[in-house]
């Protein structure tokens, strides 16, 4: 009976013990680490990523894969699943009929040839240009706050008009930003050629045309044009063989074909909404060329997909008393051409019917 309390304090002690052998046998160096998105180059990245599929396999289709799995640093600004779907691209296999050339193109327009984070974009910068893999460049904007309101910064940000949904994916050569849509650039393209090039536009051509604004369309810039392509013109009536028949002498010409064309300006859609934000100007006026009246626009972004779109219409004076007409709209997905000369979106609906144009 002595003896049975030493023993139990033994068995007591023995839990204890083998806690301290294994802790002493641990080593850090067999650990499995967990994976981990951050530890990955960029072509695995988005090839692992659910919600970059296809640009994964733009990415592998063109033939950038070794290069985004090189050293960096690289910003990848890669368009989700859904904002390929915008344009038509549902599947991997929908890249086959893309040229390899324009499509090696594409994917390097949406690289940056450096890093850059969300914080290294000047707060309020409108258009700050970065250096991309194809030799262009691409605009950033940041939509911060209004000078009276940095309490509740909205830091809107976008890279050719297309809005940042997810920021700062840190990779290991470099950050991933995704956007809501695809950056739509044509180089060595001018409004003009990226007009002509498109049979739906041509009775908005033809009407650039007779009333002369389709030469300087070709010229330095910037311009920004909204178009309206055919279907609409023919919902209101007018074909092209009718614009032919249009007299100059008889029809203001500024408002008739002038007003979509904003001269000396160049404006993504996103920067309405910049403007509203940073400067709590709620629409955009401009004074139509040799004329008195005004074009006026104003844009929203949706809330849950970040998309920008835009409402814009004519007026007869900036203040009281004045006429307006029907606002007309556009598809997020269709506007924000970039061309070297300036921008065109696309416009779903007329500002102004030929028999509201009638010189007086």
């Amino acid at each position: 009976m002595k003896n049975r309390k030493p023993i139990r304090n033994l068995l007591l002690l023995i839990p204890a013990l083998l806690m301290l052998l294994f802790s002493a046998c641990k080593h850090d160096d067999l650990e499995i680490a967990k994976p981990n998105e951050n530890f990955r180059l960029a072509t695995d990245f988005v090839k692992n990523n659910y919600d970059l599929t296809l640009f994964s396999a733009a990415v592998e289709k063109s033939g950038m894969a070794e290069t985004l799995r090189g050293k960096g640093p690289f910003t990848l600004l890669a368009p989700s699943n859904s904002a390929f779907n915008e344009i038509g691209i549902t599947k991997a296999s929908d890249f086959d009929k893309m040229n390899t050339d324009s499509l090696k193109a594409m994917v390097q327009r949406h690289v940056l040839d450096q890093q850059l984070t969300f914080n290294q974009v000047p707060v309020n910068g409108v258009d700050i240009r970065y250096h991309t893999l194809a030799g262009t460049d691409v605009y950033a904007t940041l939509a911060s706050y209004a000078p009276n309101n940095s309490a509740y910064p909205a830091n809107n940000l976008y890279f050719n008009g297309s809005s940042v949904t997810r920021k700062d994916v840190s990779i290991a050569n470099g950050i991933v930003h995704v956007l809501n849509k695809v950056m739509k650039v044509t180089p060595e393209s001018t409004v003009q050629d990226w007009l002509a090039k498109r049979p739906q536009y041509s009775i908005f051509v033809s009407g650039l045309k007779k009333f002369g604004f389709w030469n300087k369309l070709s010229g330095t810039g910037p311009f920004t044009v909204f178009a309206p392509q055919n279907s609409v013109f023919e919902a209101n009536g007018i074909t092209e063989a009718s614009v032919t028949t249009l007299d100059p002498a008889v029809y203001q010409g500024e408002r008739l074909f002038g007003s979509y064309i904003l001269n000396g300006k160049h404006f993504f859609i996103s920067d309405f909404n910049v403007f509203y934000i940073i400067n709590n100007e709620p629409t955009y006026s401009g004074q139509l060329e040799n004329d008195s009246w005004y074009f006026i626009i104003s844009s929203e972004r949706n809330f849950y997909t970040a998309a920008v779109s835009y409402s814009a219409h004519l007026q007869t004076a900036l203040s009281y008393p004045y006429d307006t007409y029907p606002a007309v709209t556009a598809i997020p997905a269709l506007t924000d051409n970039l061309t070297d000369n300036g921008l065109v979106h696309d416009m779903q609906g007329l500002l102004l019917l030929p028999e509201q144009a009638l010189k007086h």
